[in-house]
C-alpha cells in the first residue's frame, strides 16, 4: 500500500493549530478545544471517506479542517456554513503565504470546492450530487456521533448509512 500524500493537509491542520490553542473559550458557543479535536477528527474520517469513495484524499481532508472555521474564528454557529467563505479564503491565503513556494498550495479551483463543501454542510436533511458537499455532511454527521452528541433527523440517517456502510 502506497503511503498516503496529505502533506497540504497536515500543514493546514498545523497552522490552524498553531493559530487557535492559545484562544480563550469566552464568547464561543463552543469551547476552543471541541473544535480542534473536530477539526482533527473530521480529517481523519474525511480521509477514509474519499479512501472508500474514490475522491481526492487531500481535499476532502482540507474541506474537514475548515468546514468550522467560522464557528472559531467568528465566534458564532447561526449560518456558519453559508457565511464562511471569507474565513476559509483568508485561511487559504495566510496558508499559501507558508507554502506555496514549496509547491504545496491550494489553487483556485480548489479552493471554490472547498468553499462549495462547507457552504452547505449544516443541511443534513437534503441531498445532492455535489460529492464534497455530500461527502462534508456525512463526515460530520459520524463525528458528531461518535463523540456522543444527539444525533437526530438528517444527521441520524446519514450516520445509519455511513454505519451501514451504503457510502463509506
Amino acid at each position: 500500500m502506497d503511503k498516503l500524500n496529505v502533506k497540504r493537509s497536515n500543514k493546514m491542520l498545523g497552522m490552524l493549530f498553531d493559530e487557535w490553542k492559545h484562544h480563550t473559550n469566552e464568547g464561543r458557543p463552543l469551547s476552543i478545544k471541541w473544535n480542534i479535536m473536530h477539526m482533527y477528527s473530521s480529517s481523519q474520517l474525511a480521509k477514509l471517506y474519499a479512501i472508500k469513495n474514490g475522491l481526492d484524499i487531500e481535499l476532502c481532508s482540507l474541506i474537514a479542517i475548515l468546514h468550522d472555521i467560522a464557528v472559531v474564528e467568528g465566534k458564532f454557529r447561526k449560518d456558519h456554513d453559508s457565511l464562511a467563505g471569507s474565513y476559509v479564503s483568508k485561511a487559504i491565503e495566510r496558508y499559501n503565504k507558508r507554502y506555496l513556494q514549496k509547491g504545496l498550495g491550494i489553487n483556485a479551483e480548489e479552493e471554490l470546492l472547498i468553499i462549495e463543501a462547507i457552504s452547505t454542510h449544516s443541511d443534513k436533511e437534503n441531498f445532492t450530487e455535489l460529492v464534497y458537499s455530500e461527502m462534508l455532511k456525512d463526515i460530520d454527521s459520524l463525528d458528531r456521533y461518535l463523540y456522543g452528541i444527539e444525533t437526530n433527523n438528517g444527521y441520524q440517517k446519514r450516520v445509519k448509512d455511513q454505519i451501514k456502510n451504503k457510502s463509506m
